[in-house]
């Protein structure tokens, strides 16, 4: 009985950590190598419990892309530079959401001993050219917890104030198709929902293209 209570103590103590801890840091400004500060790539993911709702960010994301230059007629047609290739990658260990055991949790979830990465890789896509905003689909393999499932993306590309061509949009996915379980923690008081959100804000900065278009991540 003594055991039980103080089990339920701890895993109170625990829960009302998890509804009251600050917000997750946001990730460094990256700069260019003479020091001008650049737009961060940023990638986040919310969702909700039966308790509380949370964002999870990702300290690091990992783009590579290749343009292809060649490609007039379609640089042409969408008004924006051709894009051969297009990746990104996330370790599981850089998402942050500003609880250390609500981290350990995500990390045990999505397997991230076994699995270090998520990853999306771009298999196609189609611009639906528009002012001051381009609709883009995007679609390609997303890798979550080992498992690959072809997924359909859509974001928009624009230029902000500093000249820099930025993707963003956000996917809704469900966990359970990926064989992620979503957590159930401090004897069933705490249940995550197995529908998230993933957000994506990135700067499209190719090495070919002088105007940094849309190559560094069409993900």
């Amino acid at each position: 009985m003594v055991r039980a209570s103080i089990l339920i103590l701890g895993s109170s103590l625990a829960l009302s950590a998890c509804m009251n801890s600050a917000p997750p840091a946001s990730a460094p400004t990256p700069k260019s190598s003479d020091g001008t500060a650049l737009t961060a790539d940023k990638i986040w993911v919310t969702g909700t419990s039966n308790i509380r709702n949370f964002t999870c960010r990702a300290k690091q994301v990992n783009i590579s892309t290749e343009a292809a230059p060649e490609d007039f007629d379609r640089t042409k047609r969408d008004g924006l530079p051709a894009v051969r290739s297009g990746a990104f990658e996330v370790p599981v260990t850089s998402l942050d959401c500003g609880i250390g055991l609500q981290n350990a949790h995500l990390f045990d979830a999505l397997a991230a001993k076994t699995h270090p990465t998520i990853s999306f890789t771009l298999a196609d896509y189609s611009v639906e050219r528009g002012d001051p905003a381009s609709n883009v689909r995007m679609q390609g393999l997303l890798r979550i917890a080992g498992t690959e499932r072809l997924v359909v993306i859509h974001g928009s590309v624009f230029r902000n104030d500093a000249g820099e061509l930025i993707l963003s949009g956000n996917r809704e996915i469900d966990v359970r198709d990926f064989g992620v379980k979503p957590p159930r923690r401090f004897l069933g008081l705490l249940r995550v929902r197995n529908e998230v959100t993933v957000h994506f804000e990135v700067t499209v900065r190719p090495l070919i293209d002088p105007l940094g278009v849309l190559v560094s991540s069409l993900q």
